[in-house]
């Protein structure tokens, strides 16, 4: 006789994948990040690729009205200052903004993107007041893939167990200061914007 151990997670991150690449027998993915928070019990998980504004807008609805209990939303893509690339469509940061206008609160938007956060705290913080986001989480610099892979790790788990936004920024910066200032780690509120200092050098990608 077998049993079967319901596992319970602490939250559920809700995560809309762009493409990556124009081969498309390119496998590049950020779902061995998720599959190893989720066989460690630390966070269920959704993941659907979003290569269009339309399958982008799809999927985010079903987020704000359907998967209210995924309160990380994880928006794995090529980025830049202010923006994000699903494929050949893309979308600033005033439009996902507008997308997500009231439909935040409680919950945490992750940009795991390239330079989205490169932004002034006055419109960060906008934007978090916006979507009433309680931090808004991603980069100031271009990221490379393995090191952002390692950080994501230890920042979705934080994120997961509810650490206070705050805390999480301060924990992160002490315990992992290389690899968050190599990445330009940004943590912002409606009322504050944490910006780690930016490594003068880069490591070797």
């Amino acid at each position: 006789m077998s049993i079967t151990v319901e596992r319970e997670f602490p939250a559920g991150i809700f995560c809309l994948e762009g493409e990556w690449e124009d081969d498309l027998s390119d496998r590049l993915s950020v779902r061995p990040v998720l599959d190893l928070l989720r066989s460690l019990g630390v966070a269920t998980y959704i993941h659907r690729d979003a290569v269009t504004i339309g399958d982008f807008e799809h999927y985010l609805g079903k987020w704000i009205d359907e998967y209210t209990e995924y309160k990380i939303l994880y928006l794995a893509m090529h980025g830049g200052s202010g923006a994000v690339a699903l494929g050949k469509d893309s979308l600033s940061l005033d439009e996902l903004g507008y997308m997500l206008q009231g439909a935040c609160k409680g919950r945490v938007v992750y940009f795991g993107s390239c330079s989205t956060l490169k932004l002034e705290p006055a419109e960060l913080q906008e934007f978090a007041r916006m979507t009433g986001a309680r931090a808004v989480i991603g980069y100031r610099r271009s990221v490379p893939w393995l090191e952002t892979a390692a950080f994501e790790v230890l920042l979705l788990d934080r994120l997961a167990r509810g650490i206070r936004s705050d805390a999480i920024f301060n924990r992160l910066v002490n315990e992992h200061e290389n690899l968050a200032r190599t990445l330009g780690l940004v943590v912002a509120t409606r009322s504050k914007v944490h910006k780690v200092p930016l490594r003068r050098s880069r490591p070797k990608e």
